[in-house]
């Protein structure tokens, strides 16, 4: 696809096989994109309905992209249609399924990596991605090859014409038949939204996990956290343990009698484990660790943040529970699981100098975190806050939990049909409180951010999971350049 500007006349080319389609379009840059972007990934999508099915990897997002849903249907009935058509590929390799408002992915990437240390051959499937769609589906650590995803895709084609399956269902229909085909010995499955209706909950798994619970796509999930916690709890299975990271003793509660309901052995890992010593630092966090009658002395984990002590308690847990069915995962996979742990835009701290953090967090639980490890963790002159966010979440409680540590903020725009227009966060009172910019473009905002940043500050990127995953691309891109200067 290619474009010519003609003052605020735009002209696009999109070419497909031997047709070329002109779309001319008038109006500002930025909604410009968007109406161009929902009218490509439509007509690719149709496009290769309709056509004999040889992709190119842009292809085969555009198309994947192009079957993301506005008015989500929460169905079990098309992913189960999709899986019977592949062969049940979920049935062929044993499994792990994670629930939770937050901490779900660390803990699925801690307990993954310790897998792969015990030299068990181990996939991992998370959502959403930073950066790359692969980054979603993964096996000893490496995310799928582009060449791999295409030619899974095209065998799926004509089954995603009969069922009608969206954007998630077909990520995890792959990577369920990626897993099989690959021979996983196991695989970490991370819910992408809720639990009971979502379409990772076609697995039957030897455990399952809900991390910490919160107040996240409550238009969705429920306004408060009893419904919320009770989507969750719906991937309990019979006769199945399930480990529970929750410290809310309410919520808690409520699993338990869930739990009791279902027939499922519940265990809380906060009051499974026991932490002494603990020392967080910018560089990780020690400490030692007793769950049952094992102790971990002097245990490291590359993580940052006292929330990760919890989701590694959670994650040690299962690891326990997987020892105990007979698994055997040594003393040392643990310790060098945990070690080399990635989890990348999750407090990570990329660069010292000004020192360059970028966090996840896009609701008030996770605001918290971040904002409770900035106090304990970081030592800074100036912090130069960068805030995108979604108009669909919470951002008054955010911003108003992250404004009393900045010094300075800059507002602006992820790239995203549902991002909130930086403009309206000048209604939040407490905002007037801070000297702050506006700048949408995520690029000029960045740039920004470095420029007012001697090397004694710390600038702080958050708001949302893929607002930070753009700056990310942003902060490698300027690495790989510097590099390539230098040499």
């Amino acid at each position: 696809m290619s474009n010519q500007n003609i003052s605020s006349l735009n002209i696009f080319n999109i070419t497909e096989g031997s047709h070329t389609y002109n779309i001319f379009l008038i109006g500002l840059p930025l909604v410009r994109f968007f109406v161009v972007k929902l009218i490509y990934n439509l007509y690719i999508g149709f496009y290769w309905m309709t056509q004999e099915i040889s992709l190119n990897y842009a292809q085969a997002t555009g198309f994947l992209f192009s079957r993301r849903q506005k008015n989500m249907k929460l169905d079990l009935d098309r992913m189960n249609r999709l899986l019977n058509c592949l062969g049940q590929p979920e049935k062929h390799f044993k499994s792990i399924h994670i629930a939770g408002t937050n901490g779900k992915g660390s803990t699925a990437a801690m307990i993954a990596s310790i897998l792969q240390a015990a030299g068990l051959n181990t996939g991992l499937y998370t959502s959403p991605h930073l950066i790359d769609m692969r980054e979603r589906i993964q096996i000893q650590g490496i995310m799928i090859s582009k060449k791999r995803l295409i030619k899974i895709l095209e065998r799926m084609m004509p089954l995603i014409k009969t069922t009608g399956a969206s954007f998630f269902e077909i990520l995890t229909a792959m990577a369920f038949f990626d897993f099989s085909e690959n021979h996983v010995d196991i695989a970490v499955i991370e819910t992408g939204l809720g639990g009971r209706l979502d379409a990772t909950n076609t697995i039957t798994p030897l455990m399952t996990i809900i991390t910490e619970i919160g107040l996240d796509h409550t238009k969705i999930l429920g306004k408060t956290l009893r419904p919320i916690a009770a989507e969750k709890a719906g991937i309990f299975k019979t006769g199945i343990p399930c480990i529970v990271g929750s410290g809310n003793p309410g919520v808690n509660a409520f699993f338990m009698a869930a739990a009791d309901s279902q027939g499922c052995p519940i265990q809380f890992s906060q009051k499974t484990t026991q932490f002494n010593h603990i020392r967080l630092t910018e560089h990780g966090t020690w400490t030692d660790v007793t769950i049952d009658k094992t102790c971990y002395n002097h245990l490291y984990l590359r993580l940052l943040g006292e929330h990760q002590i919890s989701n590694m308690a959670t994650a040690l847990v299962c690891i326990n529970t997987l020892k105990k069915l007979g698994w055997h995962i040594p003393e040392s996979a643990v310790r060098t699981g945990l070690s080399k742990v990635q989890w990348p835009a999750r407090l990570d701290l990329l660069q010292m100098d000004p020192k360059i953090v970028l966090d996840s967090a896009h609701n008030p639980l996770g605001a918290r975190q971040l904002v409770k490890a900035i106090k304990k963790i970081f030592q800074y002159r100036y912090l130069i806050l960068i805030f995108g966010v979604l108009e669909d979440k919470n951002y008054k409680d955010m911003l108003g939990r992250l404004i009393p540590l900045a010094d300075r903020a800059i507002f602006t725009q992820p790239l995203s049909e549902r991002a909130l227009n930086p403009e309206k966060l000048l209604q939040l009172e407490f905002v007037k409180n801070i000297q702050f910019k506006i700048e949408p473009d995520i690029k000029n905002a960045w740039e920004l951010a470095l420029h007012l940043a001697s090397p004694e500050d710390m600038i702080c990127g958050t708001g949302s999971i893929y607002f930070v995953g753009e700056l990310l691309r942003l902060w490698r891109s300027s690495n790989r350049q510097q590099k390539n200067k230098s040499c």
